[in-house]
């Protein structure tokens, strides 16, 4: 398992001015992320590159609008406190959004003074919607984001530090399972609370396959890429004209930095020792090539009908449907995949990397909560984060929806009464811990690059581009980043 950084404080008002600095170094820099960022929007809503819409814990299903819990008015709440407005924010779908709607009403029971304001884009906004938010100064008090861009924003002075919070006995975090608390590190500070933790994994139609007389390879057995695609290759050669052996997982983020893992050298992984993006021309050609050749063989869709996919609602997409047999898809995403078909589903672990550096690249994935640094309410943000982790009654209305739950308590509680699919994933990020790599935060601007990286993979499935040349733009693309954040 990966292991727990000690938090330690360190000087305040150093502190407060180095973060001062940063936040207008950083707004400067989100105002152009934000503006890029929009402009891969247009291109999607286009037809154009594809984007990150499926992604791991990337919800696609429906983007909510902002919507704003009903609460007691605080003048007639009469506990004699002032009122207050708590803004929180989530990337979010129409199923997810009821489930916090539901614990902000919990809170908000409690705490009659307090009205919560929540915004919940869906994934492939959501990131727009706070860069914009952190340029203009008008970030949320609460926000959501995964341990993948701890590194990107933490280092940019916009999260406020935690260990007060849990000094001051408001954010209690003793019963958390140290390496997954450790995710929210960065720089020997604490600066996120998990909500959930969960694994990228390989989502296989075990009725479907059978019903071919194909022979899975074992739960616990390893598979090369180029067994995979071999393995591919035949599962298609028995399917229907319209049907897939793989959903398109070009753009699913927490493949392409499993594959990134597999192909750096274990340490260094994001950004190598001259401070520019680790893996090589040879490396990320080589990811850009088997998706063409895997799309060019008709194991995944075209371009076109991939972009389809990514518009559809879990339970209504391809997977479910059997016009695919095998996805890409985080492990906590089970429960709704499951609800969309009779079939039975089973897991597979990323296939392995034996030409590069790292067979494994598996890695965790916590999306948590975080409090902006411009909040005014940090410590009802505090004491907000406290109650949607640490509450039995909160935890057993989200029910694993982002994974694992950090605290150990609340996991032995929720694990008493669980589906056989959340028994599921549990059992599968539970195998991923014992053989994962330990966590490494990704160095600031190198977060922002899988974008370019999933958009490249489409332009080069559209004959845009070839794999090298899709290779050295994103080798280029990450360094300009990674320069940009120095």
């Amino acid at each position: 398992m990966i292991q727990f950084v000690n938090v330690t404080k360190i000087n305040k008002k150093f502190k407060e001015k180095e973060r001062e600095r940063k936040m207008r170094k950083f707004k400067k820099w989100m105002t152009v992320v934000a503006l890029v960022l929009a402009a891969i929007m247009v291109f999607v809503a286009c037809g154009g590159n594809g984007g990150t819409t499926t992604a791991p814990d990337a919800d696609t299903d429906v983007a909510a609008d902002d919507t704003t819990d009903d609460a007691p008015p605080a003048d007639e709440a009469g506990d004699g406190e002032e009122p207050v407005t708590l803004r929180v924010t989530w990337w979010g779908n129409t199923t997810r959004d009821l489930l916090y709607q539901e614990i902000n009403e919990l809170f908000m029971a409690e705490n009659p003074h307090v009205t919560i304001v929540t915004e919940s884009p869906g994934w492939g906004d959501y990131w727009t919607a706070i860069a914009t938010a952190y340029a203009s100064g008008t970030a949320p008090d609460v926000v959501q984001f995964q341990s993948a861009q701890i590194g990107e924003f933490a280092a940019m002075g916009v999260m406020h530090p935690l260990q007060e919070f849990i000094d001051a006995g408001i954010l209690n975090v003793d019963d958390f399972e140290p390496g997954l608390l450790s995710t929210g590190v960065f720089n020997d500070e604490l600066y996120m609370i998990t909500l959930g933790v969960t694994a990228v994994a390989l989502y296989v139609n075990q009725t479907y396959l059978d019903e071919l007389g194909i022979e899975l390879w074992p739960e616990d057995a390893d598979i090369t890429w180029d067994e995979f695609e071999a393995f591919m290759a035949d599962v298609q050669a028995e399917l229907p004209d319209g049907a897939f052996a793989l959903q398109d997982y070009s753009h699913n983020n927490d493949v392409i930095w499993a594959y990134v893992r597999q192909v750096t050298p274990e340490g260094v992984e994001w950004v190598n020792a001259d401070g520019e993006f680790a893996p090589s021309l040879e490396a990320m050609s080589e990811w850009f090539d088997k998706i063409y050749r895997m799309r060019s063989e008709g194991i995944i869709p075209d371009v076109a009908l991939a972009h389809e996919h990514t518009q559809m609602a879990w339970e209504e997409g391809p997977f479910p449907n059997r016009q695919t047999l095998f996805l890409f898809a985080n492990a906590n995403q089970i429960g709704t995949h499951q609800a969309g078909t009779e079939d039975e589903i089973v897991f597979r672990r990323i296939p392995t990397n034996p030409d590069f550096y790292n067979l494994h690249g598996d890695f965790l994935i916590t999306s948590s909560f975080a409090i902006s640094e411009t909040s005014e309410n940090k410590e009802l943000a505090a004491k907000y984060i406290d109650f949607f982790v640490n509450t039995l009654a909160a935890q057993q209305i989200f029910d694993f929806e982002l994974g694992i739950p950090g605290s150990l308590v609340i996991q032995d509680a929720l694990l008493a009464n669980a589906s056989a699919t959340d028994i599921m994933q549990t059992e599968y990020v539970n195998s991923v811990a014992s053989i994962f790599m330990p966590f490494m935060v990704k160095a600031p601007g190198v977060w922002a690059v899988q974008d370019e990286i999933a958009g490249a993979s489409q332009q080069v499935g559209a004959g845009a581009m070839t794999p090298e040349q899709a290779a050295q733009m994103i080798i280029d693309t990450a360094n300009d980043l990674i320069r940009a954040n120095q």
